[in-house]
Order: C-alpha cells, then sequence, then structure tokens
C-alpha cells in the first residue's frame, strides 16, 4: 500500500489537474506513475485478503498503521514533498509503534 501511495501522490503532484482521455493515451511519468499506483493497490488488496486468511481481524488491521510510517519516511526521499525531520514527527510515528504494540500485545495474552 506504501508504494501505491507514493506513486499516485508522484503522479497527482505533477499531473493534470483533470483527467482526460489524453492524459491516459499520453506517454508521461505522470501517466505511468498512475498505472503503476493502480497495480499496487491491486496487488496490495490481494496481501490484505491472504492476511486476512491467516489472521484475526484484531491482529491484522493494525499492521497497516505501519504504512503511515513507510509513506512519511519514503516522503522524505521526494524532493517535491519539502518534508523534514522533526521531533513532532518522530513522536508522532513513536505514539503509531506504540499503538500497534499494545495491541499486539493485549491480543498475545
Amino acid at each position: 500500500m506504501t508504494i501505491a501511495q507514493v506513486l499516485l501522490r508522484l503522479a497527482m503532484h505533477t499531473g493534470p489537474d483533470t483527467f482526460s482521455l489524453v492524459f491516459f493515451l499520453s506517454i508521461r511519468p505522470e501517466t505511468l506513475y498512475l498505472f503503476l499506483g493502480l497495480f499496487s493497490y491491486g496487488l496490495s488488496l490481494l496481501s490484505w485478503t491472504r492476511a486476512l486468511r491467516n489472521l484475526p481481524l484484531a491482529e491484522a488491521y493494525p499492521l497497516l498503521s505501519l504504512s503511515y510510517i513507510l509513506v512519511w519516511i519514503t516522503s522524505l526521499f521526494i524532493p517535491t514533498e519539502k518534508n523534514s525531520l522533526s521531533y513532532q514527527a518522530v513522536i508522532g510515528i513513536g505514539c503509531i509503534i506504540m499503538g500497534i504494540y499494545l495491541i499486539m500485545a493485549i491480543k498475545k495474552r
């Protein structure tokens, strides 16, 4: 899901304001990012259904929040995003990790 989010952001950041047939048929990096992002979402859907087959929902669902962390880390390396490492972001990520840990630890008991 992280890859899909980043690819769609790249497509929307530099792509047109509205979609048109010309956009979909054009050979531009934005169009490639869009289609790869949609394809990645399809793969993440297949991955998610497999996870739901093997894990209880209460254990699988908190793991989705790891995507928030991965998207934020990845955005640090995208020049157009202009993100920076701040103590607020690190605290927020720490809270997400702690929340996942607490949920998973409660389920193990």
